[in-house]
């Protein structure tokens, strides 16, 4: 019995001494997985820390390409800006040119059509007096007044062709007028000019028309006068038998 106790004994100790032994192993085995597990956390640690300075690094790059990239548009932009400016200035100039020399030419033109419509006026008339007359030139003042017509009609053909490139023109100018407004430049308006200009021309015109029936009143009353200083000489003179020459002259 006592030796079967021993056994017992011994056997229950080898077993607690397996046990002990097997706990030790897997003890060993957990602490060199955790040991393993704590080294790939510390190398994950590792790397979102690197990886964090790496996006940090990054990020002021990016954030400095940024301001580089939008200082150089900003910087672009508004040399772009100027040079648009500029060009919308020479165009004004160029502009101005065209629309002055386009409004002349269209005043220049309804000024022939005032002279010409005149002329149909006093063409009418004297071919109205040369068929009430039946003067021979009636079909020559006749071919005269088509030909008038006919070139009234060119000029006025012209006139409108100078007319609609004059609206096309401002209206291509007006982008430019609002872009030099908006600008702040101060300019006359090529509108404006030609208005003037025209005006001016008109105020010539009325004063050289004064100046000559100026000079046709004053012709006209030296002349009275010297009908007049004549008459008076006749008067002196007395009557007297005129000769047949100045009778057929007075017959005449």
């Amino acid at each position: 019995k006592l030796g079967t106790e021993r056994f017992e004994e011994v056997k229950r100790r080898i077993e607690e001494n397996d046990r002990e032994e097997k706990r030790k192993v897997e003890y060993q085995q957990f602490l060199d997985v955790v040991s393993q597990h704590k080294k790939l956390l510390e190398l994950t640690v590792y790397n979102c820390d690197l990886a964090i300075r790496a996006i940090g690094i990054i990020e002021e790059l990016v954030a400095e390409g940024c301001s580089a990239i939008k200082a150089r548009y900003d910087k672009t932009n508004q040399e772009l800006a100027d040079l648009r400016l500029l060009v919308h200035q020479e165009y004004l100039g160029v502009f101005r040119r065209l629309y002055k020399t386009l409004g002349q030419l269209v005043y220049k033109k309804e000024k022939k059509l005032e002279e010409i419509d005149r002329n149909i006026r006093t063409t009418h008339i004297q071919l109205e007096f040369c068929i009430e007359t039946f003067d021979p030139n009636a079909k020559k003042h006749s071919d005269s007044k088509k030909d008038l017509y006919k070139e009234r009609a060119n000029i006025e053909e012209e006139l409108q062709m100078l007319k609609d490139k004059m609206a096309t023109a401002l209206e291509l100018f007006r982008p430019t007028e609002e872009a030099l407004v908006q600008a702040g430049i101060e300019f006359v308006h090529p509108i404006e000019e030609v208005e003037e200009g025209n005006l001016q021309r008109r105020s010539k015109m009325v004063e050289y028309r004064a100046h000559l029936s100026k000079n046709e009143e004053v012709k006209i009353a030296a002349e009275r006068e010297e009908i007049k200083r004549a008459k008076q000489l006749m008067i002196s003179q007395g009557p007297r038998t005129p000769s047949k020459s100045t009778q057929a002259i007075e017959y005449q």
